[in-house]
């Protein structure tokens, strides 16, 4: 399983950083207090950093089938004021809470792209192209009000139009007011079609697109080659069968 809180792209570890102090109050403060029984009048970002990672990743703090979302425990959902919150977001909720934020340039990077869905994994075809759907999302397509109870077959802007009506229907039952880039999907439909608990929206285009279906067994290798080639205009010097010329055609992005 991916670790819940992924490597910083600068070393924690970082020589001659700069002490930062907390505001007066900082509830964060107080809960790392709670946690480490250490207090001290400065620390550096690197080391507030580090223990939050750390608790975070001793507690479990996750969503076990999307590591890169942070589900706060009662504790640090008081201390930052957050339910949930995608890794990347860490640094900016920790910088909230210093007077300043000297070493605030460490950043988190998801070993997730952007949780565990690799990138050949999206569509970046045709928008016109058409797709049928994993029988779980067609449900929540389905419950969509004034719906077609009998269409199966999709075009990729009719999915993405359909899946925004959807979360937008949803919003006052799916999304915390304190971070409203954070969908809590446990126990809607769309969980069990994303098979996640909560997904930022930074990963809704890629969980989105592992629910296409193609219609015909070439459509996969098609879209393969699409993502390879540096234009459109490439496809008609090809040596490849005219079908197939004209199914790259069809799926390439205007």
């Amino acid at each position: 399983m991916a670790t819940a809180v992924p490597n910083q792209t600068t070393s924690l570890e970082a020589e001659n950083e700069t002490l930062n102090k907390f505001l007066q109050d900082s509830t964060l403060k107080q809960y790392l207090f709670h946690k480490t029984g250490v207090s001290k009048v400065g620390y550096t970002f690197s080391e507030i950093l580090r223990t939050l990672v750390n608790i975070i990743k001793d507690e479990k703090l996750f969503d076990v089938r999307n590591p890169s979302i942070v589900i706060c425990s009662t504790e640090l959902e008081q201390a930052l004021d957050m339910r949930a919150f995608h890794v990347t977001e860490l640094r900016d909720l920790i910088v909230l809470h210093l007077e300043s934020a000297d070493g605030s340039g460490f950043s988190l990077v998801s070993r997730n792209v952007p949780c565990g869905v690799k990138s050949s994994n999206r569509f970046y075809g045709n928008p016109s192209f058409q797709f049928k759907l994993q029988p779980s999302f067609l449900k929540v397509i389905r419950s969509i009000e004034g719906s077609d109870p009998h269409q199966t077959i999709f075009r990729y802007a009719e999915i993405v139009c359909n899946f925004t009506s959807y979360i937008l229907s949803k919003r006052n039952e799916i999304f915390d007011p304190r971070n409203l880039k954070i969908a809590f999907v446990e126990s809607d439909p769309l969980g069990e079609a994303f098979k996640v608990s909560a997904f930022h929206r930074c990963q809704a285009r890629h969980l989105l697109d592992q629910q296409l279906l193609c219609l015909s067994l070439t459509h996969p290798a098609a879209m393969n080659i699409v993502r390879c080639l540096p234009s459109k205009e490439i496809i008609q010097r090809l040596d490849i069968p005219g079908e197939l010329r004209d199914l790259l055609g069809m799926m390439t992005a205007h």
